[in-house]
């Protein structure tokens, strides 16, 4: 029945290749185009965020008019989808993730076309699979960025205290200054695993910075400005 599901969903999101395509800034607001990515082909494309606090995010984004965005934890790919509305329309993005990672990890490969043809027409997207933390990871992320700089970095990866102090340690230096470097779960404190607020905790200070926490319950959102 599972797998019934999946297929379906699936589908649905193929039918739906044209809606999602025509979901941009000139036809919709960032609060209709987060709830059309929630929504659109069964939730299919759904990323794992608060709607509330994805849209102030997306605003911070936008400002920057991003032409080179690395993203660490691609998941369903519902993030980029997000970030290619507001970049330039000739950005560069860059996505990685693991396969069978623990935080929404392991993709299946049937998405990948779907990937590539849901950012806007004249935007490039590199989808890397593999462990974020690795050099051979990291080199691949600058050879896609072509020697330019990161405007804008989301860190949404291993969730681990080691693991996001590496990530933001590895990736953070891509970032030019004036960019935007975007924590997510930054709100969340008592899941096993989950240790993303020990760092933000440590660095909000030290340049200007902004949670985004809709609720004591939110996963949230920290904003670091570079």
């Amino acid at each position: 029945m599972r797998s019934l599901r999946r297929i379906q969903r699936y589908v649905s999101a193929w039918r739906n290749l044209g809606e999602f395509r025509r979901t941009t800034c000139d036809r919709y607001s960032l609060e209709e185009i987060v709830a059309r990515v929630f929504s659109l082909a069964d939730e299919f494309f759904r990323p794992i965020q608060v709607e509330e606090e994805l849209v102030e995010a997306l605003r911070e984004v936008q400002a920057l008019q991003p032409r080179f965005i690395v993203e660490i934890g691609t998941a369903g790919g519902g993030t980029f989808l997000l970030w290619s509305r507001v970049a330039h329309p000739e950005a560069t993005i860059v996505t990685v993730d693991l396969p069978g990672g623990p935080f929404g990890g392991g993709y299946s490969l049937l998405r990948v076309p779907l990937f590539r043809r849901i950012i806007l027409p004249g935007q490039k997207l590199h989808i890397l699979r593999g462990d974020s933390h690795e050099t051979s990871t990291l080199e691949r992320v600058k050879a896609c960025l072509g020697g330019n700089a990161a405007d804008f970095l989301f860190i949404d990866g291993d969730h681990s205290d080691a693991g996001v102090r590496a990530d933001y340690r590895l990736y953070g230096p891509l970032v030019r200054p004036g960019g935007l470097i975007a924590f997510h779960d930054i709100g969340v404190r008592h899941m096993p695993g989950c240790d993303v607020y020990q760092l933000w905790a440590e660095i909000r200070g030290s340049s200007r910075s902004r949670e985004i926490l809709v609720s004591q319950y939110s996963y949230g959102i920290g904003l670091l400005y570079c």
